[in-house]
């Protein structure tokens, strides 16, 4: 064979094989974008949502001390005998150490601010403290605690509200129940397609609560207001309706 046609063979099957190489490169490639595709649009997505009801187990109250002294050591001893006073009561009311938190401390002046000027006046000491009652006492308790705080002067109850601990077993009846609505769902639209489901590939979840919420108190030791209190403070002027737990999910089914 003369060297020429060698030469020509040999960059002809050169050529050949890279444009079979390139052509693999190609269409493999291009099968593995087919199949995802298929993957992808052989799917079925569904929300499903349950809403369980639960009582609440806790009665919550924060309450506020505050003092005001020409010094700041006054400020805190008074404000100190204070919230001890306030954790002896409950603590005799049966209420546990670790169900009496601590939220905040403050320590500052107070200024005259009128007629332009910045005049030192007294300084004032703050704590806020909060109270749970667990919910066996709650009905017993919570009138006889408020009003002994309310004994003890110039507390503000800031605020209180319910709570619920122990949520697990109505979370998870929300999310059986939940399931099962998305579950119907998916089947219902399988059949209308023509398609089988199969397994669910992704499941994602979240949750909400709505818990009752009392009215916000406020105890002062003017007479006025300790009559008003004494008439209304009752085992029977509060109730904790049910609280709403609410479970939302997101499911992705495979289809074939």
């Amino acid at each position: 064979m003369k060297k020429e046609n060698l030469w020509f063979l040999l960059a002809t099957t050169l050529i050949v094989a890279a444009f079979i190489f390139m052509w693999y490169q190609i269409k493999i490639p291009y099968k593995e974008q087919i199949s995802s595709q298929q993957w992808i649009t052989n799917t079925i997505s569904v929300n499903g949502e349950w809403k369980a009801y639960s009582t609440p187990d806790t009665f919550v109250i924060n309450a506020a001390v505050s003092e005001l002294w020409a010094t700041t050591k006054e400020a805190q001893t008074k404000m100190e005998d204070k919230i001890l006073k306030i954790k002896e009561l409950l603590w005799n009311n049966e209420i546990k150490k670790d169900s009496i938190k601590t939220i905040s401390v403050n320590v500052y002046p107070e200024y005259d601010r009128s007629n332009s000027q910045r005049k030192l006046l007294w300084y004032k000491a703050e704590q806020s403290i909060e109270i749970e009652i667990d919910w066996e006492w709650f009905t017993q308790k919570w009138s006889t605690i408020i009003s002994q705080i309310a004994d003890v002067g110039d507390i503000n109850i800031n605020n209180t509200y319910f709570k619920l601990k122990n949520k697990d077993k109505s979370v998870q009846e929300a999310r059986e129940k939940a399931f099962e609505n998305a579950n119907a769902k998916a089947q219902q639209l399988a059949k209308l397609w023509g398609l089988n489901l199969w397994k669910a590939t992704m499941i994602s979840e979240s949750e909400s609560y709505n818990m009752p919420w009392p009215y916000p108190m406020y105890a002062k030791s003017e007479s006025a207001m300790w009559m008003w209190w004494a008439a209304d403070m009752n085992t029977n002027t509060i109730s904790a309706w049910q609280s709403e737990i609410i479970v939302y999910l997101q499911i992705v089914y495979e289809t074939k």
